[in-house]
């Protein structure tokens, strides 16, 4: 038979050692039947530019994602609680937000800081899932066998539930081997679990917090309590440990008669010494005389005497002493000492003021760096800003509202040189020759250029000329130059949305500088809190977070 302290933990490893290693420090009686196997399913990754973040509810996708996750790396993780961002930190992933166990609150928190589009990685057993979220299947937990001598051992114990998959399971199990739950004992991680449980258990416990340690504890408690209130079999109660036998005599100490008599004799020593004491000792006397003076100063005091002046301190042989004279210039002194310490301490206080107002100052610089250098990299590798909009929204939205207004909105197309060098690629046999032209002035412009005079050092106006320089004004990353070349091509007219882009480019990475300059002078602002733009979305999701199913 089970012990009656016993706990059982049926969540799938790695989650299922980890648990029953906290619970056996606490000095409980584990039983380990996992109820799930996790395993990876293949998939592909999708493109990464369309997401905004990526939406992790389990470590199992981390663990069991494979190397598909490599292609996502760049996307920040929106993690349901501290273990899942834990092992996406481990992987290589950038956490942005880390929620307190529940889904729909690390969705809603992430929808206020912008994360319009997220990428769920989940298991094939899931809840759906709100819009602007898609899904897709990176594992699966699929069902261990249990056969019915192990479900008998689950009788007399309290059980672990991490989710609500696992909660069915476990009644499917109990029903299928004919065995009653009233002698089981749950302890679930969340109410949406308990819930799922159902009723006709022992008793059900739900964590205060939904997370794996605040569950141990409850589990520890859960088994203590039932320890110590499990009833002894065969109603022997000499068995159990605090049982005293009524029949065994008492032991007997000395009489009462003889204790109260030496108390009596020792009180009456006591009296006398103090007698003795006041009769023959002089500092008994002076005491005496003290206590009198004090007391007589009381009285006057309460009658209101306006004239009552304090008793000088007696002497051995119960006379008043004179009071010490007090020397000025030891005061003056002192006073001088005091006054120099309070201006030290003012100088002292105004410096730590200043020296925190300027390190306050170099933190909101560093700050505003850091967000201007990060959408610098994001428009560089050609994807949007993020969560990193509202971020530059709310510090330089003040000082420089045209340059943020201007880097917003070309980041949500953004443009880099490699997109330029191959859209000018592309282009190039529809600019580089004149359109619209009749044969006859076709062969005029080119019996026009069959000579052409110009200053040494001028560059050629040939059309492919002209394609040359801009393609080396593109590789050295100064688009306004190309793009004047492009413009003086005799199909320009072609050139339209390459122009379009080109513009782009230069006005998002001109707006990017005035932001950095503003941030290096130091008129970055201190983020405040904004309205939300995006409405949460509700995510229907029952299971906290959990490393496994």
């Amino acid at each position: 038979m089970t012990s009656p302290h016993a706990v059982v933990v049926v969540r799938p490893e790695p989650g299922n050692a980890r648990t029953a290693a906290a619970l056996r420090a606490l000095g409980l009686d584990v039983r380990q039947v996992p109820l799930f196997a996790v395993t990876p399913v293949d998939w592909s990754a999708p493109d990464p530019a369309a997401f905004d973040g990526l939406l992790l509810t389990s470590a199992n996708a981390v663990r069991h994602g494979g190397a598909g996750l490599d292609a996502l790396k760049r996307l920040p993780v929106v993690a349901v609680g501290a273990a899942t961002a834990t092992a996406a930190s481990d992987a290589g992933f950038a956490v942005a937000v880390t929620g307190s166990g529940d889904a729909r609150d690390a969705v809603s928190e992430a929808r206020d800081r912008g994360f319009a589009r997220l990428l769920h990685l989940a298991g094939r057993d899931r809840a759906p899932t709100g819009d602007g979220i898609e899904a897709i299947t990176v594992y699966a937990s699929d069902d261990v066998p249990i056969d019915a001598t192990v479900a008998q051992s689950f009788v007399d114990t309290v059980v672990l539930l991490h989710s609500e998959r696992a909660a069915a399971r476990l009644k499917d199990m109990l029903d299928t081997a004919d065995i009653a739950q009233s002698g089981i004992e749950i302890a679930a991680i969340s109410a949406a679990v308990a819930e799922a449980a159902g009723t006709g258990w022992a008793t059900v416990s739900i964590a205060p917090q939904p997370s794996d340690p605040a569950l141990v504890a409850l589990a520890a408690a859960r088994a203590n309590i039932r320890a110590i209130d499990h009833p002894v079999r065969g109603g022997d109660k000499h068995a159990m440990s605090d049982y005293v036998p009524t029949d065994r005599p008492r032991a007997r100490g000395p009489r009462m008669g003889v204790i109260i008599a030496l108390t009596a004799l020792a009180f009456i020593a006591g009296l006398g010494l103090m007698a003795y004491a006041a009769k023959m000792l002089p500092w008994f006397k002076a005491t005496q005389a003290t206590a009198a003076a004090s007391s007589a100063a009381r009285q006057k005091l309460a009658a209101g005497n306006s004239g009552y002046i304090p008793a000088q301190p007696l002497g051995p042989d119960g006379e008043p002493q004179a009071a010490a004279p007090i020397d000025t210039t030891v005061l003056a002194t002192r006073e001088a000492t005091l006054a120099g310490q309070l201006t030290a301490l003012e100088a002292r206080t105004a410096t730590i003021t200043t020296d925190a107002a300027a390190a306050g100052a170099q933190a909101t610089r560093a700050e505003g760096l850091l967000v201007a250098f990060a959408a610098r990299r994001a428009l560089d590798r050609g994807v949007g800003l993020g969560y990193l909009e509202e971020q530059v929204r709310l510090r330089f939205g003040q000082a420089q509202p045209r340059a943020t207004t201007l880097l917003i909105q070309a980041a949500r197309q953004p443009v880099t040189l490699e997109d330029l060098r191959q859209g000018l690629d592309a282009i190039a046999p529809d600019i580089t020759s004149s359109t619209g032209e009749n044969w006859l002035d076709t062969i005029q412009h080119q019996i026009d250029t069959l000579v052409v005079l110009r200053k040494a050092g001028t560059p050629s106006p040939m059309p492919a000329d002209r394609l040359a320089r801009a393609r080396r004004l593109l590789g050295a990353g100064q688009v306004e130059a190309a793009r004047a070349e492009v413009a003086r091509l005799p199909g320009a007219a072609q050139a339209g949305n390459w122009m379009d882009a080109a513009r782009r480019y230069v006005v998002a990475r001109q707006a990017l500088d005035v932001i950095e300059n503003t941030a290096l002078i130091g008129q970055a602002g201190q983020p405040q809190p904004a309205p939300v733009v995006i409405p949460a979305t509700p995510v229907e999701t029952t299971a906290p977070e959990s490393d496994g199913i």
